[in-house]
C-alpha cells in the first residue's frame, strides 16, 4: 500500500492537465507482434438484479482528502451545453482507489468515493471500502448496475443505468439524470449514503473496463461515477467501482524542462485510451493511444539477464549494469537517454509461450544530461 504522503502527492499531481501529442514507436523490427487489450460490453438484454456478495474497507487520511477535494473544487467546465465535472475529478477519484487501497486481485471488489465540501450525500468526506472489512454486492447487466456497500452502520446504494435503448460499454456516458426524473434517452445516476440522496441529479458515468457473460451478467467492471445534487454547479461526489479487474492505466508527471513530456501531468484510462503490451523477458514494448496522445516505451534487461521485479538504472542501450529503456512520443523523442531508473513492481508472463501479459512499472527518464525528468507509471493488467 502507498504511504499517505505518496497518496497526497498523487492527488495533487492529478490537478494539472496538459495536452500532449505522440505516436507509436516506429522501430517495430525489434518487437514481436503486439497483443491488444480491448474490454467491451457483450450484446444482450437484462433486468436490474439485487444479488449480494461479500467484500471490503480502508479509511481515509485527512491530509490526502484535503488535497483531493481542493482539486475537485478547482473548476467546472462546459460540455454539451451543460456544466460538468472537470475531467481531472474522475482521475482524482481513481487516484483515491489506487493510493488508498492495495491493488485488487482479479476476484476483488472495491468501492471508493471522494466528495467536495457541501455535497449533501458524501458530506465532503472520502473513503475506500475493500473486502477486508466490508460487505459489497455488485449485480447487473449491460443496461443496469447495482452496488451495495455495508460497513457497520455505514451503507451505500448505487444504481446506474445506460441511456434508453443503449447498453453500457467502454466509454463515457454524459448528461446523466436521476432515475425517477430522467427525460429522453439520458443515462441515470443514483448514489445514496446512509439515507442521504439527491432529489435530482446531474452526473456522468465513465466505464473504463467492462465484461459480461453469455447471460449478460456483469463479470468485470471498472467505472467512475460523478454526481451533483439538484444543480449542475453543485458540489460533486465522485465514486469508483472496481470488480474483477486489474489496473489498466498510464500516469505521466514531468518537470517543466523535460524534453519529452514538456511538463505533462496526465493520467489515461480505458474509457479514452487503447493500451498494448508485447514481448517477453528479453525485451518488451508498450503503447498508449488516447486523448489526442500517443506514447510508446521499449524496455530491455541488462545484458545476460531477464526482465523481472526489481530496480534498474537505465541507459540508451542495455549493457551489463543498465537496462535499455526509452519512453517517448514521435514529436518529442529523447535524443539520448542520459539517466534515470526503471522499477518493475510486477511482471507476468504466459507460462506456455513466455509472452509478457502484465506489467506494473514506474520510471524516471532524463534526456541529454538534463536534471529535468519525466516520471511515469504503467499499469497493464498487473
Amino acid at each position: 500500500m502507498r504511504s499517505w504522503s505518496d497518496a497526497e502527492r498523487l492527488a495533487k499531481a492529478t490537478c494539472r492537465s496538459v495536452r500532449t501529442n505522440g505516436e507509436r514507436d516506429s522501430r517495430s523490427e525489434r518487437r514481436p507482434r503486439p497483443k491488444m487489450i480491448l474490454v467491451a460490453a457483450r450484446s444482450a438484454g437484462g433486468e436490474e438484479s439485487d444479488d449480494s456478495a461479500a467484500t471490503h474497507s480502508c479509511r481515509r487520511n485527512n491530509e490526502w482528502a484535503h488535497a483531493v477535494l481542493a482539486c475537485v473544487g478547482e473548476s467546472i467546465i462546459m460540455e454539451r451545453g451543460m456544466k460538468q465535472l472537470p475531467i481531472r475529478c474522475a482521475s482524482i477519484a481513481l487516484a483515491a482507489a489506487a493510493a488508498l487501497a492495495a491493488p485488487a486481485a482479479s476476484a476483488a471488489t472495491v468501492f471508493s468515493f471522494t466528495s467536495q465540501a457541501g455535497d449533501s450525500v458524501g458530506l465532503g468526506e472520502s473513503k475506500v471500502y475493500t473486502e477486508a472489512d466490508s460487505t459489497i454486492s455488485l449485480s447487473g447487466d449491460s443496461r443496469h448496475i447495482i452496488v451495495r456497500v455495508e460497513d457497520g452502520s455505514d451503507n451505500w446504494y448505487v444504481s446506474l443505468g445506460a441511456p434508453v435503448e443503449q447498453k453500457f460499454e467502454v466509454r463515457r456516458f454524459a448528461d446523466a439524470e436521476n432515475p425517477t426524473r430522467r427525460t429522453g434517452r439520458a443515462p441515470y445516476v443514483y448514489l445514496a449514503n446512509n439515507g442521504r440522496r439527491c432529489d435530482d441529479a446531474w452526473g456522468e458515468i465513465r466505464i473504463q473496463q467492462f465484461e459480461t457473460d453469455a447471460d449478460d451478467n456483469i463479470t468485470a467492471l471498472e467505472a467512475t461515477v460523478l454526481q451533483h445534487c439538484d444543480s449542475a454547479a453543485a458540489p460533486v461526489l465522485a465514486a469508483v467501482i472496481r470488480h474483477n479487474v486489474e489496473p489498466l492505466s498510464l500516469k505521466l508527471d514531468g518537470d517543466p524542462g523535460d524534453f519529452v513530456g514538456e511538463g505533462i501531468d496526465k493520467t489515461y484510462y480505458g474509457d479514452t485510451t487503447l493500451f498494448q503490451l508485447w514481448g517477453d523477458a528479453q525485451g518488451a514494448g508498450y503503447t498508449a493511444s488516447g486523448s489526442r496522445d500517443r506514447w510508446s516505451a521499449e524496455l530491455y534487461p541488462p545484458v545476460g539477464q531477464a526482465l523481472h521485479v526489481g530496480t534498474y538504472a537505465i541507459a540508451e542501450t542495455a549493457d551489463a549494469s543498465h537496462a535499455g529503456f526509452r519512453f517517448e512520443r514521435p514529436t518529442r523523442r529523447c535524443p539520448q537517454i542520459s539517466g534515470g531508473t526503471l522499477e518493475i513492481k510486477a511482471v507476468e508472463f504466459d507460462p506456455a509461450t513466455g509472452a509478457m501479459t502484465g506489467l506494473h512499472a514506474e520510471f524516471v527518464q532524463r534526456c541529454d544530461g538534463s536534471s529535468e525528468a519525466l516520471r511515469g507509471t504503467i499499469r497493464y493488467q498487473a
